[in-house]
């Protein structure tokens, strides 16, 4: 898991120092491996080529016949095919293990990058989520980290294989005939000058594909999610379309990119073919003039082949390398991303709270052009107060709730957040969290059953306090007609439970924690007003003295708080108890009349 960023090295450098280093000593035995393997590759050509010198020899002596009958040529032919043939195993015996080795790696880097991006994106705060698209984090969670699996696992060999091999072989080349190895490396630079040529635009082409495939992944996620009301509109040929129209620009960018490399790959081999053309019509000039025999022109000729075919794979290597790039690049953007949600040196526990919470000239954005979503807000709320809180969509309800949980921080100068006395950002985060319990307005239950979600909230929670929970949320007897009980699957997301249910499950899973302070954000509205009214009672009941703040926007169920506040624009215009506010005559009483003429229609 990366610690200290480090904004001057390169993605693969950072890799490299972040990841990798653990197995440095592993990587450098499978250099060593590599090393051995190319050097085992070199001496078969040249042995080749002194083999079929001394049977030409011994053809010129004795004719084709003297070879057949010949020991020596039976002695020399078994000598080089036996050297060649321990070569060849012994170097494929190294490449299993180092392939071997290399593949181990590789998953375990990849074990160390899904579980660092999985840590990161747990201790990101909610700003960051709200500026990102789920399926866009799941390109890089997969995709990126997949490309990043490719690479160590295939890629990284062969490079260091190829770059390896082509040194060798350029040395072996030299020592048998430099004139002729010069000849053979004047196309070099030609490879580079071919790989300038295309690499800036594969790396483009690189880049906005990645881009589409995380922009495939959100749209894939969000209509998935949305499948009820893309069915409820008939929207399937529509979705289709918009969902072709993405694949078709991926694919447009695909191919662009495929043409590139084919280009760069192309133009590669044909750079291979002109050497070798030059290094063959070279070579018999050479054999011509007795300045080379035709065993070392068909060694050389075997070699360059051996030469030129790393470094074309070279080239190709360029185009899918700057992929991984672009994909490593993508992970630690991710890494990189700020943390200002955490623990204070010398944060304080908060090992119990009596439930005092104080809000002092509070101002909070989402951001810092939007307009204010908290502005100027005083509210104390008293130790075991039940305080419902009633506001129009936008007036800040949700926000309150959000920054008395540390999902949003305050800015400096904008106030205060006081929990029992101490500003929350000087108290230790999960003790905080701990004694608090938020019920969202969107019910979010997680893949698995009844169970595993109550014990989500506290998994050393007893089947007794899981059923008094489920009894204050008013689905006991629910659980109890249901054949599996609590071992009932709720399906993805808790699809498998009607709305009420859902909220109902969400809302024992909080009580299950016991926490000192329950913040429940509208989280009864698939409720009738009959089952709201026991649950709300079976609540005060369960923990008396627990501090409960309630968002909601049916009044009816107001009545029994201690506490009524109305906000308006992120401020408290009215609070007071439902007898005063009815007296007062203002917002909270003229909606408390319109809803309940609604309710007598």
């Amino acid at each position: 898991m990366p610690t200290t960023p480090l904004p001057a090295a390169s993605p693969l450098e950072r890799l490299e120092a972040e990841f990798l280093r653990p197995y440095r000593v592993q990587l450098s035995l499978g250099a060593i491996g590599l090393l051995a393997q190319s050097l085992l590759l070199l001496p078969i050509a040249p042995i080749q080529g002194r083999v079929l010198d001394r049977l030409v020899g011994l053809a010129a002596r004795g004719g084709p016949a003297g070879i057949a009958e010949s020991d020596e040529a039976t002695r020399v032919i078994l000598a080089g095919l036996s050297v060649s043939a321990a070569c060849i195993i012994a170097r494929a015996l190294l490449a299993w293990r180092v392939s071997a080795m290399m593949g181990r790696i590789a998953q375990e880097v990849v074990v160390a990058l899904r579980g660092g991006l999985n840590r990161k994106l747990l201790r990101l705060p909610m700003a960051y989520f709200d500026a990102q698209q789920t399926g866009k984090l799941m390109a890089r969670v997969t995709s990126d980290v997949g490309s990043v699996l490719t690479f160590i696992n295939s890629g990284s060999l062969q490079l260091i294989n190829d770059l390896i091999l082509a040194a060798g072989i350029a040395v072996v080349l030299a020592w048998l005939e430099w004139r002729l190895a010069l000849v053979a490396l004047v196309v070099v630079p030609l490879y580079a000058l071919n790989h300038r040529a295309f690499s800036r635009r594969i790396r483009r082409l690189s880049s906005e594909i990645r881009s589409q495939i995380a922009v495939l992944y959100a749209l894939l996620s969000e209509r998935v999610s949305a499948v009820r009301i893309v069915k409820s509109f008939a929207k399937e040929e529509a979705e289709l379309s918009a969902l072709d129209e993405r694949i078709d620009a991926h694919r447009s960018m695909s191919w662009q990119n495929s043409r590139a490399a084919a280009s760069l790959g192309a133009l590669a081999t044909l750079i291979s073919g002109l050497g070798t053309v030059l290094v063959v019509g070279y070579g018999a000039l050479l054999v011509g003039r007795g300045d080379l025999s035709f065993g070392q022109l068909m060694a050389f000729y075997a070699l360059i082949g051996q030469l030129y075919g790393p470094i074309v794979r070279l080239t190709q290597f360029s185009a899918s390398a700057t992929a991984t790039r672009i994909s490593i690049e993508r992970l630690f953007e991710v890494f990189d991303e700020p943390e200002p949600i955490a623990d204070r040196p010398g944060a304080l526990p908060l090992d119990a709270t009596f439930g005092a919470i104080c809000f002092r000239d509070v101002r909070f954005c989402y951001a810092p052009d939007s307009p204010a979503a908290i502005d100027g807000l005083n509210l104390e709320i008293r130790p075991g107060e039940t305080v419902s809180i009633l506001g129009a969509s936008g007036s800040g309800k949700s926000t309150l709730l959000a920054l008395i949980l540390r999902l949003y921080d305050l800015t400096e100068g904008c106030g205060a957040l006081l929990v029992d006395g101490t500003d929350v950002r000087d108290l230790r985060l999960g003790d905080l969290r701990r004694r608090f319990a938020l019920v969202p307005q969107r019910a979010m239950l997680f893949e698995g059953t009844i169970r595993s979600n109550l014990l989500y909230a506290c998994p050393e929670a007893s089947e007794s306090r899981m059923r008094r929970a489920l009894e204050v949320a008013d689905l006991a007897a629910t659980i109890d007609a249901m054949p599996l009980g609590l071992d009932t699957p709720v399906g993805e997301r808790g699809l498998s439970l009607s709305g009420g249910q859902r909220q109902r499950l969400a809302l024992a899973r909080a009580v299950v924690a016991d926490p000192s302070v329950l913040l429940l954000d509208d989280c009864t509205s698939a409720l009738d007003a009959e089952t709201e009214a026991r649950v709300q009672v079976a609540l005060a009941e369960a923990r008396p003295g627990r501090t409960t703040l309630i968002v909601s926007h049916k009044v009816a169920s107001f009545r029994r708080a201690d506490r009524i506040l109305i906000l308006e624009g992120g401020r408290v215009v009215e609070q007071g108890s439902h007898d005063d506010l009815i007296s007062l005559g203002g917002r909270y009483a003229e909606t408390f009349s319109r809803q309940t003429r609604s309710l007598a229609a």
